[in-house]
């Protein structure tokens, strides 16, 4: 019925064009995920056709139509037997197979804020005032790895997201839901914050965000800390949501307090390597040598992001061996986002890529990809992913700058230590 429905739909021609729009029709009147499947399968056959439409017959709402069917259908042509090896390669398995519903849609982080309305087992003391380790968890279901903590002597737990910057927990208690058990929230167990609600827009959910007050720690037995956190409604956890554990520390006063904000805490290193996941928060400066990474704050300061992300020039983008051409005037920003599974870029780099991957008959938009950094000491730092899930950034606050923007998430960061320098404004990179 499918097939028969898209063919009936082209018209006489059975042009690229005309399937194309009947797979948009199949899409608009199927949201499930057989219309994905099916339509992957025209989208790969039509692209492969003869005569495909040059740049100078691509309209607005033929352009937005193929970044609608791209950023959600998979982008991988893998021979079945390859995914007989994802249970065995997880980072090969983040960047090639369709991540769930919790992880397609995180890349825009709850940080990126428009005025009032926000977009968006044991621990190690290594020194009790100045450094702290903790284990992280990853959670298949979410494509994520996740730290635990306690509020009012409950146990919590929330994606590692170092595109946010607040604490939060689900308003939910001992629900399992098909995901992952965040925690039980006790209201009568908190206090209040001082801070209003405020209403949330978070990927496809839409609810309200309450501020509350209790003591925090990393293990029962620590003494907790009195920390400001976001409880998250019901209407934020299902679908494509969930609790975020946020590491940006530094936000627009008008944004409410952080977590690193609040702790004190100056430098962060999420170890994703083999050895054990964990994340390490130190008072003082970690890194040491000159081979770092500069970070910028011109997404903060000149194009008013809301908050200071952790935000990097790019010296190179290859993607499928080609190197994506980049304004000299305007550099290519790069944030990172381990909150997000895949790779997002904006708007104007997605069609160029198109347009490029069209005209050199690519099998694949986006398979391997490629980011390179400088380093302070003359060095470069190569950061790859192959078959990354990519969509098309869409935020009004980044909107502002009309150069490329890439958010790298999980995908690129995976199997590496990330170490920040926040006050040094410090990024460096260990295998």
């Amino acid at each position: 019925d499918a097939i028969a429905f898209i063919i009936g739909n082209c018209g006489t021609t059975k042009s690229p064009d005309s399937i194309e729009l009947a797979i948009i029709r199949f899409k608009m009147r199927n949201h499930c995920v057989l219309s994905i499947y099916i339509s992957s399968i025209f989208l790969s056959i039509f692209n492969t056709l003869e005569g495909f439409p040059t740049v100078a017959s691509f309209n607005n709402q033929k352009a937005n139509a193929i970044r609608y069917l791209s950023s959600r259908v998979r982008q991988d042509e893998a021979e079945p037997n390859e995914f007989q090896s994802y249970a065995t390669n997880r980072r090969k398995a983040l960047s090639k197979i369709l991540p769930t519903a919790a992880s397609i849609t995180t890349c825009i982080s709850p940080s990126l804020a428009a005025s009032n309305i926000i977009y968006t087992d044991s621990t190690t003391a290594l020194d009790a005032t100045d450094r702290i380790a903790v284990p992280l968890e990853f959670i298949p279901a979410l494509n994520a790895y996740v730290v635990h903590y306690y509020l009012f002597g409950e146990r919590f737990g929330a994606v590692i997201d170092t595109g946010s910057p607040f604490l939060t927990v689900p308003s939910t208690c001992s629900k399992w839901s098909y995901k992952y058990l965040w925690g039980c929230y006790k209201p009568e167990l908190t206090s209040g914050s001082g801070y209003a609600d405020t209403y949330v827009a978070l990927d496809n959910n839409l609810g309200t965000v309450a501020w509350r007050r209790a003591g925090f720690a990393f293990e029962r037995e620590m003494p907790p800390q009195d920390l400001v956190f976001g409880v998250f409604g019901p209407d934020m956890l299902d679908g494509p949501g969930g609790v975020f554990f946020g590491l940006i520390k530094e936000t627009d006063r008008r944004i409410y307090p952080s977590f690193l904000g609040q702790t004190g805490y100056e430098a962060f290193c999420m170890d994703l390597r083999r050895s054990g996941p964990q994340l390490v928060l130190s008072k003082m400066p970690m890194i040491r040598d000159g081979n770092y990474i500069p970070l910028v704050r011109d997404l903060n300061r000149r194009y008013k992001a809301s908050v200071v992300h952790y935000t990097a020039v790019a010296s190179q983008l290859i993607v499928n061996g080609s190197p994506i051409r980049c304004n000299e005037k305007k550099p290519t920003y790069v944030i990172f986002d381990s909150g997000c599974s895949g790779m997002s870029v904006s708007e104007g780099l997605f069609d160029d890529r198109y347009v490029q991957a069209r005209k050199n008959k690519e099998k694949s938009l986006w398979g391997e990809v490629t980011v390179t950094f400088e380093t302070r000491a003359g060095n470069e730092v190569h950061l790859t992913a192959t078959k990354p899930f990519t969509t098309s950034l869409d935020n009004k606050t980044l909107s502002r700058y009309r150069g490329n923007i890439i958010v790298l998430g999980l995908a690129f960061l995976d199997g590496l230590a990330m170490t920040i320098d926040v006050g040094e404004g410090k990024l460096q990179f260990s295998k």
